[in-house]
This record gives structure tokens, sequence and C-alpha cells, in this order.
């Protein structure tokens, strides 16, 4: 069974949130992560933008179909 633990960057063109290709088992593992900032083309409107763990979100599905969001930034 897939996972339904997501990541999700937010395109500081558009404003749309898209799937990237980082998984974390749990939202710890998101929250402790150091993530390096990179930029990709967003699926949206196709302009370059920012990959860093403040535009992130990590969603988590719960077993009763709730889903958590966790939003990255920077924990100093």
């Amino acid at each position: 069974m897939e996972s339904e633990e997501s990541v999700y960057s937010h395109c500081q063109n558009c404003g749309r949130w898209f799937r990237v290709g980082i998984r974390f088992a749990t939202a710890e593992e998101f929250i402790d992560a150091k993530i390096r900032k990179r930029t990709v083309d967003c699926p949206f409107c196709g302009k370059n933008t920012l990959v860093e763990k403040q535009y992130l979100r990590f969603d988590e599905q719960r077993i009763d179909g709730h889903i958590t969001h966790v939003e990255g930034r920077y924990f100093v």
C-alpha cells in the first residue's frame, strides 16, 4: 500500500501547491529534516520557483481520513 503522506511546495510565482519528490514517513521527520534549497519548474505556471523548507507543506492522512498539514519553516 502506498503511503498517503505527501510533501508539497508553494510556487512563488502563481501561488499554487504542487507535489515534490521528497518523502517522509512522519511529520516529525519532516520537522527535523534539513532540506537543501533548489529550484524546479512549477507544473502549473511553468516558471522556475524555489523549493526550500519554508515553502513546503507535509500532509499526513490519518486512519480516520483526516488530513493533518505541517507547514515548513526554519526551526532555530
